[in-house]
C-alpha cells in the first residue's frame, strides 16, 4: 500500500490536470495546534521549490485565508478574483513568488470528520474555475478523504506491528530476570514458582537466593503499574535485592535498606512495590518473615490455613527511614508457606467476578497437598475462562516433604 506522502503528490497532479489548473495543493487539518498545514504541493514551474516553503513557513489558523474559510464552513468556494477577495491569505503568494488569480477550494471531510481542504489555483483555458470543475474537485476529495484514512490505518498497524515486535523482545529481555529455581531446598523442602505478565512484560517478581549459612532468602514482590515502566523497576529492584542480600542478616534491616535505596527512584515517578521477605533454614523449618505493603503469605497445613502472626509494614518507595518488622515461624513436613501477589485475588472472569480471597481459601481447604501452588494456578485459570488479564500474576511456594511412616517388617517364624 502507498504511503500518504506518495499519494496526494499523484492525486493533485491528477487534480491539476482535470480541471486545467496551473497549481494545487492539499492542507491537512492539525487538531493539536487547530490549524491547517501544507502536506503537498503541485506546481508546473516551481517544483518542489514552493512545497518545501510553503511546508515549513505556512500554515493557516481556522477561518484564516480562503482554505481556513473553506475548512471552517466545510463547504467548496470558486473565488475569481482571489487577489480582491477579503479572506485571501496573500502571505503564501510572498513566501513563494507565486501569483494566485483564481482559486478552488473543496473540504476534505470523512464521517463528519475534517481532514483538511484540496484546491486548485489559476484556471489556464478560462477565466475562472466553474461548478463543473467543483465538481471534479469534489469528487478527487472524497477519493483524498479515503486514502488519508486508509493510510492512518495502515500506519497505525505497521506502529502497532513495531511496537508488537518490541514488546516481544522485552519480555525475553525480562524473561533472562526470573531466577533460575533449584530443584531442592535441602533437607527434604522444596519449591515452585511462576509469574504471569498481564501484558507482555510485567512488574511482579520473585527470586530464592541462597545464603551462606545454608538458608534461603525467598520474596516475592509488585511493582505498582504494569507494562514496560514496571518492568524496568522490577529489573532495578531485582538486581538491587540480590545485591543487598549478603550485606543483611536480618530481613527486616534488609527491608529498611531497600526501601531507602528505592525511595528516589521510585518517588519521583509515583510508583511504589509491595514486597513480602522470608529468609529460610531447610533443615528446622525456621522461616524469617517481614512484610512490606504486601499480602501475607499463606501457611497451608493438611488441615486447613494456619494463621501467622500478624505482620505489619509500608510498601517500598512510599516513606524514607522506615522500620520493619520481623516474625518466626517453624514450617513442618507436610506444611507449605505460599506467597501471592494480587492479580490471584483480584483476577476476574469473563462476567466481571473477581476470584477473592473466599476462594483461595476454599481451593486451598478442600485440596490435599502439598504443594497446592500449581493446583491453586490452574483452578483459577479454569475459573477466568479465558478472560483477559486485569494484572500480573505470581505464586511462590516453599514446602517440606511429610515424612514416610517407619516401615513394618514381620519376622519369620
Amino acid at each position: 500500500m502507498e504511503s500518504l506522502e506518495e499519494l496526494l503528490p499523484r492525486l493533485l497532479e491528477l487534480a491539476k490536470d482535470v480541471t486545467g489548473a496551473e497549481a494545487s495543493s492539499v492542507m491537512l487539518y492539525n487538531p493539536r495546534r487547530n490549524v491547517l498545514e501544507f502536506a503537498s504541493v503541485r506546481d508546473e514551474e516551481a517544483g518542489e521549490r514552493i512545497a518545501e516553503i510553503l511546508k515549513s513557513k505556512v500554515t493557516l489558523k481556522m477561518g484564516e485565508g480562503i482554505a481556513g474559510w473553506v475548512a471552517q464552513q466545510r463547504k467548496p468556494v470558486i473565488v475569481r478574483d482571489a487577489q480582491n477577495d477579503p479572506r485571501f491569505f496573500g502571505q503564501a503568494d510572498k513566501q513563494t513568488g507565486f501569483v494566485t488569480k483564481t482559486l478552488l477550494c473543496v473540504p476534505l471531510i470523512h464521517q463528519a470528520e475534517l481532514l483538511g481542504v484540496i484546491s486548485v489555483l489559476n484556471s489556464k483555458d478560462k477565466p475562472s474555475f466553474d461548478t463543473e470543475d467543483q465538481e471534479l474537485l469534489e469528487s478527487f476529495a472524497n477519493l483524498a478523504a479515503v486514502a488519508i484514512i486508509r493510510s492512518r490505518l495502515f500506519e497505525t498497524r505497521i506502529k502497532e506491528e513495531r511496537l508488537e515486535a518490541k514488546l516481544e523482545a522485552a519480555a525475553k529481555i525480562q524473561a533472562l530476570f526470573w531466577p533460575k529455581l533449584p530443584d531442592k531446598l535441602g533437607a527434604g523442602s522444596r519449591v515452585w514458582a511462576v509469574s504471569i505478565p498481564a501484558a507482555f512484560v510485567g512488574g511482579d517478581l520473585y527470586d530464592v537466593i541462597p545464603m551462606p549459612d545454608g538458608s534461603w532468602l525467598i520474596y516475592v514482590a509488585d511493582v505498582s503499574d504494569k507494562g514496560l515502566p514496571a518492568a524496568l523497576l522490577m529489573a532495578s529492584l531485582s538486581t538491587r535485592i540480590r545485591s543487598e542480600a549478603l550485606l543483611h542478616r536480618e530481613v527486616g534491616e534488609l527491608l529498611r535498606n531497600l526501601n531507602d535505596a528505592m525511595f528516589d527512584l521510585m518517588a519521583d515517578e509515583g510508583f511504589f512495590a509491595t514486597i513480602v521477605l522470608g529468609r529460610y533454614w531447610p533443615g528446622t523449618g525456621r522461616l524469617e518473615l517481614a512484610l512490606g505493603g504486601h499480602l501475607p503469605p499463606l501457611w497451608v497445613a493438611a488441615k486447613g490455613l494456619r494463621p501467622l502472626p500478624q505482620l505489619k509494614g509500608r510498601a517500598l518507595g512510599v516513606t524514607p527511614g522506615l522500620q520493619y518488622e520481623k516474625r518466626e515461624i517453624m514450617l513442618s513436613p507436610g506444611e507449605s508457606l505460599l506467597f501471592i501477589t494480587d492479580g490471584v485475588t483480584e483476577a476476574e472472569n469473563k462476567r466481571g467476578e473477581r476470584f477473592g480471597d473466599h476462594r483461595v481459601v476454599d481451593y486451598l481447604r478442600s485440596t490435599p497437598g502439598p504443594p497446592w501452588g500449581k493446583g491453586l494456578l490452574d483452578a483459577l485459570g479454569t475459573w477466568r475462562d479465558g478472560a483477559e488479564a486485569s494484572d500480573d500474576i505470581t505464586l511462590l511456594e516453599i514446602w517440606r516433604v511429610k515424612r514416610r511412616g517407619p516401615m513394618n517388617w514381620k519376622g519369620r517364624g
